[in-house]
């Protein structure tokens, strides 16, 4: 990685994702020796904060000995699944408004609702692996009143999948490096797991227009057709 790339991660408006995985990570690495349940409390609140550097980090603990599988991984499902469930519930909330509850009686609103409900298993999975999709795409679901059941089922088979490859992968990076990396274990494979969130990041600005850009097409296509 060049110090250009670094830079370019540190100082060009990629602080609230760093910042997010610098919270996710805090309170992992404080936990020492504590007890199972308060390891599971610290893991479950790093998911709430950002569930994917939370899964990273916890697989990271497992491989350093400082908690076992069977702490580690329950406390991510649960943790994951209540974030998700959350930000549903959240939705729901917002559809409570009663400016909400005009919208609902549109029919684009209804067009959208159902066209969100044929694809709501696919959803879930897609944004289960596009990681900063997961608030706007889970709120949207509640405020459409997607059906509970199916969504809690979608998200948990999709947490179960990505959660438990994403801790496996971790968790043989910190165990197969422990000897030639020691301790830059922990910042090699952090930088590595935001990297991924950085380009999707970039990836969806990219595809939506910067504020100003179609008026300034407006012009120029207004011109031409003078011209």
């Amino acid at each position: 990685m060049s110090f250009a790339m670094l830079a370019d991660i540190t100082c060009c408006g990629h602080a609230p994702t760093i910042m997010h995985a610098s919270l996710a990570i805090w309170p992992l690495t404080e936990i020492g020796s504590a007890a199972p349940w308060l390891i599971a409390l610290a893991i479950i609140g790093a998911t709430f904060i950002h569930e994917d550097i939370a899964t990273v980090a916890t697989g990271m603990l497992v491989a350093d000995g400082a908690t076992s599988i069977a702490v580690a991984l329950p406390a991510l499902y649960i943790g994951i699944v209540a974030g998700d469930l959350g930000l549903y519930a959240i939705g729901r909330l917002v559809a409570l408004n009663r400016l909400s509850k005009r919208l609902a009686g549109g029919k684009r609103f209804s067009t959208l609702k159902i066209w969100l409900d044929e694809r709501l298993v696919a959803g879930v999975f897609l944004v289960r692996f596009l990681p900063g999709l997961r608030m706007p795409a889970y709120t949207t679901y509640g405020f459409f009143a997607m059906p509970f059941g199916r969504f809690v089922l979608s998200v948990v088979t999709a947490a179960s999948i990505w959660t438990t490859g994403l801790f496996y992968l971790s968790y043989k990076f910190g165990t197969l490096t422990e000897d030639w990396l020691g301790v830059l274990r922990w910042p090699v494979i952090i930088i590595l797991a935001i990297l991924p969130l950085i380009a999707i990041e970039r990836l969806v600005r990219g595809r939506v227009p910067e504020d100003g850009e179609d008026g300034e097409d407006a012009p120029r296509q207004s011109g031409g057709k003078d011209g």
